[in-house]
Order: structure tokens, then sequence, then C-alpha cells
């Protein structure tokens, strides 16, 4: 099997077959652990998943009390902004900006709003 590394995408040939596969290096994605000083305390920590499956991007975020999914995700190259509905009703929203292995921004919703720090999730070695 061949494979090379071209203009952020992995060619492959094995078999006579030729694959291409497209590298996603969007600084957004990840796993992040995140902290919301001034949020409720079940909302306050926990982890942000962003991914981007079929050239879709989607956010699940993971609290000690479940998951909630986002929603109208937006990226622009650093900067991701993303709804969610807490309890089924209230909509809350995200507005972060990454830089490198740090995400710093804010939330809002109708009861208030609080500074959002993140860190990104390394892969263990």
């Amino acid at each position: 099997m061949n494979s090379f590394i071209e203009n952020g995408s992995v060619n492959s040939s094995f078999d006579g077959i030729k694959h291409e596969q497209i590298i996603d290096k969007s600084p957004v994605l990840g796993v992040w652990e995140f902290l919301m000083p001034d949020a409720d305390a079940p909302y306050r920590k926990g982890r942000i998943f962003i991914s981007k499956p079929n050239n879709v991007y989607q956010v699940v975020i993971s609290l000690k009390t479940g998951s909630l999914n986002g929603q109208d995700i937006r990226v622009d190259d650093n900067r991701i902004n993303f709804n969610i509905n807490i309890e089924g009703i209230e909509r809350t929203s995200f507005v972060l900006e990454v830089e490198g292995d740090k995400m710093i921004g804010e939330f809002y919703s109708e009861s208030g709003s609080s500074d959002v720090l993140a860190k990104r999730q390394l892969p263990l070695e």
C-alpha cells in the first residue's frame, strides 16, 4: 500500500484502486474540557465534543446530567457558534474562539451569561 499526503488529503492505493480521504485540520475539532464559572451548577463543567462526520459539523456537550446536542452550528476558521436547548425549553447560544489548545468565549441565555473556558483534551500517547 502506498500513501502520501498532499494538499491536506491522504492518497493511498492498494489492489490497484486509488483512494483519497480529506483530512480536516479545522482548529475547532476535538474534545474540550470546559468550565463556565457563572453557570448553574449542573452546567458549570463538562466536555464539548466537536466532530465533522460526512463534512457536517456536530457538537455534543456532555454533562454529569446527560448530553445536549448543538444546533445551528456555524464555523469560521477558528470560531464556532452554536445553540443548545436546555431542558427542551431554554435556548442557549455559545460563541467560542480557539487559540491553540485553548478555547474561550461566552454563552448567553434568557437567565444570564457566563464566560466559557476550555482546554483541548489531547490523546494519550
